[in-house]
């Protein structure tokens, strides 16, 4: 804890001096809490000087007025000692004054007043302050001699009237043993608490990876099980059946995917991509897609709302797996002919989203248990099914975005949960807006124009011999290899010509990470499609910094995978042959990386323009916009838009690191973006961190 930390706790701030803030992050946790603890009692001794300095100023006693004068005097040289992180001699420095100004004002200040019990302090604080055995017990004794010594030989108290040896060596003994069983009582606990601290968090680690495990494993069949319906015959009946069995499929996604980012709420690298959301537009994008469903239970579903403007600064697609938690909860606990209310609210500058029923209700005494994980009431509904981790997710989510749940229920009367946010007036921001895209269950993709070269050799990389399996049926047009794992993968690179590459992430041996390393580490030049069940955002920005072709999550869509393999290939294919043809000479392809070259110096020149555009630049090298693009894709498999942003985004990153106390805002229009939320959210896309460290 810094000084300025301290003042602002202990209300020293309107004080008329500054105190420096020294950083004591690479000390130990118990140095750290020794250094605000001389923090505290510096700070304490500084103010107690003033206020004695003008006291004596007006008693006119020179003598005490520069005996608290040298007490500033050290105090602040102990304060200098701290700021540059010299905590040892401070502490030595803080003892050895105690001794002196006690001597000082003892026997030449202000004799016989008692100043003596003092010394009383001067052993617990060492105790306090340090755990070297010589220091501890030279200042117990030093402070017992000089509290008996002076007066010994002084007679400065008359007799009777001060302690006499034993009865002080009593006195010295049983307040330093005090302090010393205290001092070892709160050792033993903070080292237990510190070890339980590790068990929680191995625990937490534990329950992380667990839940990716699982959801590995659940992933995988849900792939097969899809593959498996998707290849039904199309006709009415078979494709209603079909409809059904894919929508429960969905279903089991969206649990699996609730558990894996709950427990993935506290992790550091867990991000969300914020923006101004719409959420009368988001709103009846729910409505629509439950109104079906409680038409079928007969539940009355209405989504009510006022003309005003209801924006909020949040992520769309994770406050939209929010409400569809409190909606669903809603549909299961409310029997039919009963009502569910999706309503919303502004009062002041807040805004409100309100589901509320006339379910069964939840007894007084459970309303502060539903948010817990995993946590189910005892009732019918529940006997029949439920995870117990809609609830919580919700509340996960709410509170990450910066919002508030409140909940009221009465059994038998229904259920009323009210989220709250804050409202944002600049909704015109059009490019903080975001736009609400289809689940991936809801793309159509149209393979009719696809066509496979049968010449192709794809190299499959899983250890589930079903998933190898599934895809070679679907790539069954290709020539297709397998393998179990990277090892295995690797040994088929060294003999085969592979022209594109499908592994999973999860392998034993050398899993999916590693075996990409290892193939941009050898520059191999194949075109790899991740595909797994594991969505979180720290495994995909690990996969996607190796620079892999393309990330796919399980289950996914037969139409959209084949898609993108023809794709890729077709890639390859054209910029294997852009390099290998016969009329581009070595001249020409030093030329063409020149030209790379005054691109990125064109475009970080004008970098700070917001309107910079590929046309602007295609005008400045005297080419068309669409040769531009054409030769920009081509030499760094970029759009021109891509490039352009890139350019940006790496001279924002060179900024940073050469000024370190530059302001998001000035950093944002120094590099041509208008909005620094957006351009923030863009920065830490792209390096996995905030553009501005952000102070703790």
């Amino acid at each position: 804890m810094s000084i300025a930390l301290i003042n602002k706790k202990m209300n020293f701030k309107n004080l008329p001096f500054n105190i420096p803030v020294p950083n004591y992050n690479n000390l130990s946790k118990t140095d750290r809490k020794r250094v605000r603890l001389m923090q505290v009692f510096s700070t304490i001794w500084i103010i107690q000087s003033f206020i004695s300095i003008i006291i004596v100023l007006s008693k006119k006693n020179l003598l005490e007025f520069y005996g608290h004068v040298f007490n500033v005097f050290v105090v602040s040289l102990i304060f200098f000692l701290l700021y540059n992180k010299k905590h040892n001699g401070a502490f030595a420095l803080f003892l050895s004054l105690i001794l002196t100004t006690v001597i000082l004002f003892t026997i030449f200040i202000d004799p016989g007043a008692y100043a003596e019990y003092y010394y009383l302090c001067v052993g617990p604080l060492a105790l306090v302050l340090s755990d070297n055995k010589t220091i501890i017990f030279t200042s117990f004794f030093a402070s017992y001699l000089a509290f008996i010594l002076p007066n010994y030989f002084l007679n400065l108290y008359p007799a009777g009237q001060y302690q006499n040896n034993y009865e002080a060596f009593i006195l010295f003994f049983v307040i330093f043993i005090l302090v010393y069983y205290f001092k070892t009582i709160n050792n033993r606990n903070e080292e237990l608490l510190e070890l339980k601290s590790k068990e929680l968090q191995e625990i937490n680690q534990f329950q992380s990876q667990f839940f990716i495990n699982i959801s590995h494993e659940i992933k995988t069949p849900l792939t097969l099980i899809k593959g498996q319906v998707d290849k039904f015959d199309v006709n009415k009946n078979i494709s209603k059946n079909k409809h059904k069995i894919n929508k429960q499929i969905n279903n089991i996604k969206k649990i699996v995917d609730d558990v894996i980012d709950l427990s993935k709420m506290n992790d550091d690298t867990f991000n969300f991509n914020k923006g101004v959301v719409d959420l009368k537009k988001l709103g009846w994008k729910i409505y629509t897609s439950f109104d079906s469903l409680f038409i079928q239970k007969n539940i009355t579903f209405t989504f009510e709302h006022s003309d005003e403007d209801f924006y909020v600064f949040v992520d769309a697609l994770y406050l939209e797996r929010a409400i569809n938690n409190l909606i669903l909860n809603a549909y299961k606990y409310t029997e039919k002919k009963g009502s569910v209310v999706f309503k919303l609210t502004k009062q002041n500058d807040s805004v409100s989203i309100i589901v509320s029923d006339t379910g069964i209700g939840i007894e007084k005494e459970n309303i502060n248990k539903i948010f817990n994980r995993f946590y189910q009431v005892n009732n019918d509904f529940n006997k029949t099914g439920g995870s117990g981790v809609g609830l919580a997710f919700t509340k996960e989510i709410v509170y990450k975005l910066d919002g508030e749940i409140l909940v009221e229920s009465k059994p038998n009367v229904g259920s009323v949960f009210k989220v709250i946010f804050p409202f944002v007036n600049d909704y015109k921001n059009e490019e903080s807006r975001q736009i609400f895209n289809l689940n991936e269950e809801d793309k159509n993709y149209n393979t009719e124009s696809v066509v496979l070269d049968h010449n192709k050799t794809i190299l499959i990389v899983d250890d589930s011999y079903d998933m190898r399996d599934y895809l070679k049926e679907l790539l069954i047009d290709y020539n297709c290899l397998e393998a179990e794992n990277g090892i295995e993968a690797i040994k088929i690179l060294q003999h085969e010509q592979i022209d594109f590459i499908i592994t999973d992430y999860m392998m034993p041996k050398m899993n999916g990470l590693e075996f990409v390393t290892y193939i941009k580490k050898n520059n191999i030049s194949i075109p790899v499609l991740m595909l797994t069940a594991r969505s979180d955002y720290h495994s995909k920005l690990e996969v996607l910094r190796l620079g892999i072709d393309d990330y796919l999550n399980k289950p996914f869509n037969k139409n959209e995978l084949l898609i993108r393999i023809q794709n890729r290939i077709k890639n390859q294919d054209s910029r294997n042959k852009f390099v290998n043809a016969e009329k581009i000479t070595n001249d020409e392809i030093k030329q063409n990386s020149e030209w790379v070259i005054k691109l990125k110096k064109c475009i970080i020149k004008k970098c700070d323009n917001p309107k910079l555009n590929q046309v602007d630049i295609a005008e400045h090298f005297n080419v068309s916009k669409s040769t531009f693009y054409r030769k920009v894709k081509m030499e760094t498999g970029l759009t021109p838009n891509e490039f352009i942003n890139e350019v940006k985004l790496l001279e924002a990153r060179k900024i940073v690191e050469n000024n370190n106390d530059i302001s998001l805002k000035e950093l944002s229009l120094k590099v041509g973006f208008l909005h620094t939320t957006y351009f923030a959210n863009q920065y830490k896309k792209r390096f996995g961190v905030h553009p501005i460290k952000q102070e703790v």
